[in-house]
């Protein structure tokens, strides 16, 4: 085996030297890469763009005004006139309650009402005799035709009328007072909507007993905020009257509120506060409860933006083409951030300055060479 190898050795060192000697030199061909020709792209230079950072959390939708719509007086509903989502106007009708006793008591305060009537009736008739009786005694007096008992007589009694019809007034007084409480008794037994706004409860039904202050309906008044729990170290970065980003996924709405109210009073268990943030147009279908997202504006710093159509994906790598001077088109792999509408972030991968292609990624080939 060793022979072998010398014997190979041997003649390598021998075919060596006889190339050497060789009068003629080689020389190598230089080699040109063909790289294929991409038309038809947009080229965009990389900047820094300033671009808002945003604090990010959750809250809840809420009415501005939530009415929780109880009766006064005890009763068995009769009647009811909405259902829950029923958009209602201030005064509607939504329920009526029968209530025997309350009907009873109108009744009764009628009645008093006209005995009281025909008293005054009878009270004034009497009074404005007396008062014709006693000019006449009185002129019979001055004549000296009866005696001065008799002419007091007389005085008492228009005294005693007057004072009567006096009574007779004041009972009369009562029984329209008892008459008004009564029927507002009796209006309490018909439940109105306190507002215009949107039936967002029921918790009655027909044959059930209303009771005093027990809640029958909830009503929302259709202008709408959202309160979100917030972080105690931005208590500081929110201020009444700023923008703030929300968005609504149930319904596929993004909108931007503006800060109403700051509840500063922080939570001790969450280390958080509630900040209430107006919806500033009605939307269609909103109401209490919906879950919210909230971007609240905390500053800027300047970051890489790049066109969202500038951006290649394949599975999970994700890369832009970068052309370098010679217009050489070259997959660079980079870390994509936060997005918006048409923007993407770029965390790394790419630097400022870079030259890449924004349109028409679909026609370029990794390697190729921009035309013209």
């Amino acid at each position: 085996m060793k022979r072998w190898m010398l014997s190979i050795l041997v003649l390598l060192v021998i075919g060596t030297t006889m190339l050497a000697g060789c009068g003629d030199k080689i020389t190598p061909r230089k080699s040109t890469v063909e790289r294929p020709l991409i038309k038809g792209v947009v080229t965009e230079v990389v900047t820094l763009r300033a671009v808002v950072e945003f604090y990010e959390t959750s809250g809840s939708v809420k009415a501005v005004n939530t009415s929780l719509v109880s009766s006064k007086v005890m009763g068995m509903v009769r009647n009811i006139y909405v259902k829950v989502g029923d958009r209602v106007k201030k005064g509607q009708v939504l329920l009526e309650i029968h209530s025997p006793e309350i009907e009873a008591k109108v009744s009764a305060a009628e009645e008093a009402l006209e005995e009281a009537k025909r008293l005054l009736g009878k009270a004034e008739a009497e009074k404005k005799l007396m008062e014709v009786t006693y000019r006449r005694y009185e002129r019979l007096y001055k004549e000296r035709a009866i005696s001065e008992q008799e002419f007091d007589e007389v005085k008492t009694r228009k005294a005693v009328a007057e004072l009567e019809y006096e009574r007779a007034q004041s009972f009369l007084k009562r029984a329209e007072a008892s008459l008004k409480e009564a029927l507002a008794y009796k209006g309490y037994t018909t439940i109105t909507a306190p507002v215009d706004g949107t039936v967002a409860d029921r918790r009655i039904d027909i044959g059930s007993m209303a009771l005093p202050g027990t809640p029958l309906f909830i009503v929302e008044e259709e202008r709408f905020r959202v309160e979100a729990e917030v972080d105690e170290k931005m208590l500081r970065n929110i201020k009444e009257g700023m923008d703030v980003e929300l968005e609504i996924p149930s319904l596929n709405i993004k909108t931007t509120g503006k800060v109403s109210e700051i509840v500063k009073q922080v939570d001790p268990l969450t280390r958080t506060f509630i900040v209430k943030v107006d919806i500033p147009a009605r939307i269609k279908g909103l109401r209490g409860g919906l879950y919210a997202a909230v971007r609240i504006p905390v500053g800027s710093r300047d970051r890489i933006m790049v066109p969202l159509s500038a951006l290649f994906k394949r599975g999970e790598l994700e890369g832009v083409y970068v052309v370098d001077r010679e217009g050489v088109v070259t997959l660079r792999l980079v870390k994509t951030g936060k997005s918006t509408n048409s923007t993407i972030e770029i965390l790394s991968g790419l630097e400022a300055g870079e030259r890449i292609i924004t349109e028409g990624i679909e026609r370029v080939v990794d390697g190729g060479r921009l035309s013209g």
